[in-house]
């Protein structure tokens, strides 16, 4: 029987750490809708909080973990392969990558960007006019490119 262990405690609303014989890895996020960061890569899950539906899958994976699993398919075949050969012929399977598309990086990159900026100014690390700041500064280069 396996063990597991597996401890998770929050740094401050919407971030846990969670820690666990695999490794450790961070949550961002809420109910309905957090980003874990782990050696494992970032996955993504959405759900409905309340009724137990909810889609998990990778923004972005790790190519370890693929380069492990391919490596163990092929030391697997070249051990059929020097058993007597079968009596029918198998097709090879094939480790199928998992390509996330652009609008993935630029949703993750949104949301870590919300969660740095109510961060900051939850904690009292940004200046309060940040924002109007920075936008003033964008419409100076505007107008000096002549736009």
């Amino acid at each position: 029987m396996p063990i597991r262990i597996r401890k998770s405690f929050s740094l401050f609303p919407g971030v846990k750490v969670n820690m666990s014989k695999g490794g450790v890895s961070v949550t961002v996020g809420r109910k309905g809708f957090h980003l874990n960061f782990s050696k494992r890569g970032v996955r993504q899950t959405v759900g409905l909080p309340g009724s137990g539906i909810s889609e998990s899958s990778y923004v972005f994976k790790n190519k370890d973990e693929d380069k492990k699993e391919a490596e163990s398919e092929k030391e697997a075949q070249s051990s059929e392969e020097d058993e007597a050969k079968p009596k029918h012929s198998r097709s090879k399977r094939t480790v199928k990558e998992q390509v996330s598309s652009p609008w993935g990086f630029f949703f993750f990159v949104l949301i870590a960007l919300f969660f740095i900026y109510f961060g900051g100014n939850a904690f009292g690390l940004l200046p309060p006019n940040l924002i109007t700041n920075f936008l003033h500064m964008l419409t100076q280069w505007a107008q000096q490119i002549g736009l």
